[in-house]
């Protein structure tokens, strides 16, 4: 697993939350629910497409280890803006286990096709 290129990833992914914390998602073109289902769309195939480029590491332990990353950076976001931010509400307990859990998964697919995608252009090169 290349935990760099997997901590860089999860950082950022949280430019979905901060974008949210910024309002970002509250009028306009990214307006919800299409604002933050096309910034996650974007996120994935970013991470996808840097695990593809990253030939040396398999590409399921990384981004899985990046969802992971992402999970726990955004707690600590949470965290840190709970002080400052009425909008931060505090992560409900299950929510702590939770959010690895899902993200962890949500790396693993995403890993899946990034190991794909490395096989389907290594055989297209060995020809």
């Amino acid at each position: 697993m290349n935990l760099k290129l997997a901590a860089l990833l999860g950082l950022i992914g949280l430019t979905r939350p901060i974008l949210s914390i910024a309002g970002a998602y509250d009028s306009g073109a990214l307006a919800k629910p299409v604002g933050p289902l096309v910034l996650t769309a974007l996120i994935s195939i970013a991470w996808v497409a840097a695990a593809v480029l990253d030939r040396r590491h398999h590409p399921i332990y990384t981004l899985t280890g990046a969802g992971v990353a992402y999970a726990l950076f955004a707690i600590l976001l949470n965290w840190s803006l709970q002080p400052f931010l009425a909008s931060a509400e505090a992560i409900p307990l299950p929510g702590y286990l939770a959010m690895p859990i899902f993200n962890a998964l949500q790396g693993a697919v995403l890993g899946v096709i990034a190991y794909g995608l490395q096989r389907l252009t290594s055989r297209r090169a060995a020809r």
